[in-house]
């Protein structure tokens, strides 16, 4: 039997997928901005696995499990319950609503050598792309003709209720399963 394709939870990053594990519980992955992964499974029982992949890699470098009151206390320290760079405070003092979120084009984006102006993306999205960050040199307050490359890290200006748009206009539709590819 295949185990159930992943799913995107919904309203979530483009970067996290889900399964679920019959018997088991639940499986998240999260892909981070190195190309490695996060990946969490939690069970019915309550506890949590923390597997972290670095890129290029098939094994966990490091594995932890969790209680459900230690995940939940871990989850509040990376949401920021805690303590909250000051530069993340001074920002939000400045701009109130206004919300500064980065998206990574995969290579199978729709957006993928299509420029600002084409994609509509302010039109479509409400967000604005402040900058490109790109190697080898980035760019500061793209023009409209600026065509975008897998791999640009958009830096992109707007209200928080519009940037869920913003990743699906953006987002590469999802594929298939690789572990679901037939054996040949």
């Amino acid at each position: 039997m295949n185990p159930p394709a992943p799913r995107k939870p919904p309203l979530t990053s483009p970067d996290l997928t889900d399964h679920d594990l019959p018997g088991i519980g639940h499986r998240y992955e999260l892909r981070s901005a190195d190309g490695g992964r996060v990946v969490v499974v939690i069970h019915h029982s309550g506890r949590r696995d923390l597997y972290v992949v670095e890129p290029g890699h098939d094994e966990p470098q490091a594995v932890v499990a969790l209680t459900d009151t230690q995940a939940r206390t871990l989850g509040a320290i990376l949401g920021g319950a805690y303590f909250k760079p000051a530069v993340v405070e001074e920002i939000e003092a400045v701009i109130g609503g206004l919300l500064i979120d980065w998206f990574t084009l995969d290579a199978g984006s729709p957006a993928v050598g299509r420029s600002i102006a084409d994609l509509e993306i302010r039109r479509r999205t409400g967000m604005t792309v402040a900058a490109i960050v790109r190697d080898p040199q980035p760019v500061t307050a793209p023009e409209p003709g600026e065509r975008l490359q897998a791999g640009d890290q958009l830096v992109v200006i707007g209200r928080q209720e519009d940037l869920a748009r913003l990743r699906r206009h953006l987002a590469a539709p999802p594929g298939p399963d690789p572990s679901e590819a037939p054996d040949g």
